[in-house]
């Protein structure tokens, strides 16, 4: 309860009603000091110390009589009081606690299968909800346990507002070996050169054997059944997988300008001139906007330019396994990279330049249409 001030003075106006005049004396016989007694049509006033105000309560409730109270100075209707501050302090603690943690993380991918192996894999990562943010590991560690564990995903994108993670999931290019024509009956040919491992066929004939050599263009499966001496057109239809190397080159700078981020500003409160006129005249409107200034939380986020040396252990360790990621990222789902070998790494004043090649098991088969002759 509010503690009493006695010598701050309340106004009293009662309505016209039969138990006025009971109802004053009562108060003079409880003592209650008086103040500038007045009647007219409106009802009564008067004005009486507050520390009396419990006394003239229990008397209206006796009587039932209904009494409006102010104060002479409208404006000054909140008293400071510890509870007040105590309060205040609630309101501008609470919003700045919760900020420091992570409470919503969402994921945005066309699969809902690979949502929920996402939530899985940010979950050994311990990203959890409600979980501090000085605790979760950094964006670009999280990107690459990610990237490493979805191999036909080409970048994981994360966005952080306030105490909300959004992850972006952006798949790897599909890349299309069949001609536009689908309708057509067709061969299957070789489009590279490679060592044939297997058959995937819903229909043709194969025509070369297991483990054998084939050189771009030629011909793996046929679409043409022979049925005694008729020739039967059916189509094939089907992939065949083989082993072949590929050569990837890259060349980077040794220095890497980047954009890092250094801190995050946190204005949190601008109450200091609210609560100076606040304390001035505890009027209404002031109070008001104390409250606004309690609530509102701006966040400045700074980036700044930072350098980056390339060294061999860094190719070694993040770079060549992006490189692998990115490759693979171009086989079909059925494809693999079975072996990778470094040829060479050259390192100059400004550029580091080098080959890589990999071994690889995927579709070489992409389909020819059978020519009948018109």
């Amino acid at each position: 309860m509010a503690k009493i001030q006695s010598g701050r003075k309340i106004n009293c106006h009662i309505k016209p009603h039969e138990h006025t005049y009971a109802f004053i004396q009562a108060l003079k016989e409880n003592k209650v000091y008086i103040i500038k007694l007045s009647k007219d049509k409106s009802g009564t006033s008067f004005t009486l110390f507050e520390k009396d105000l419990s006394i003239v309560r229990r008397i209206r409730k006796q009587h039932k009589i209904p009494i409006h109270f102010t104060r002479p100075d409208s404006d000054s209707i909140i008293q400071f009081q510890w509870m007040t501050l105590l309060g205040l302090f609630g309101f501008i603690l609470l919003p700045y606690i919760f900020s420091l943690f992570l409470w919503q993380i969402s994921i945005d991918d066309v699969s809902d299968e690979r949502q929920v192996k996402l939530f899985s894999e940010l979950h050994d990562l311990k990203v959890n909800e409600r979980k501090m943010m000085s605790k979760l590991v950094s964006d670009s560690e999280i990107r690459q346990v990610l990237l490493a564990k979805n191999h036909d995903l080409s970048w994981i994108h994360i966005k952080r507002t306030g105490s909300k993670m959004h992850i972006t999931s952006v798949p790897a290019p599909v890349i299309s070996r069949e001609p536009s024509d689908q309708k057509a009956p067709s061969d299957l040919v070789a489009f590279r050169r490679g060592v044939i491992t297997n058959y995937d066929l819903t229909s043709g004939e194969r025509l070369i054997p297991i483990n054998e050599t084939v050189k771009k263009g030629d011909v793996l499966v046929t679409g043409v059944l022979k049925q005694g001496d008729t020739d039967i057109i059916v189509g094939a239809q089907g992939q065949v997988f083989a082993d072949y190397w590929v050569e990837m080159s890259f060349q980077l700078p040794t220095k890497i300008v980047y954009d890092k981020f250094s801190s995050e500003q946190v204005n949190l409160f601008q109450i200091r001139p609210a609560w100076k006129k606040f304390q001035e005249t505890q009027s209404v409107d002031h109070l008001v906007e104390l409250v606004k200034s309690a609530f509102r939380i701006e966040r400045q986020t700074i980036i700044g330019k930072s350098e980056f040396i390339v060294s061999e252990q860094w190719i070694n360790e993040a770079f060549l396994p992006m490189l692998r990621m990115r490759t693979a990222s171009t086989l079909t789902p059925k494809g693999k990279i079975k072996d990778e070998k470094i040829l060479h790494i050259t390192w100059t004043n400004d550029t580091v330049k080098g080959k890589v090649l990999y071994y690889m098991n995927d579709n070489i088969a992409s389909k020819r249409p059978i020519h009948q002759g018109d």
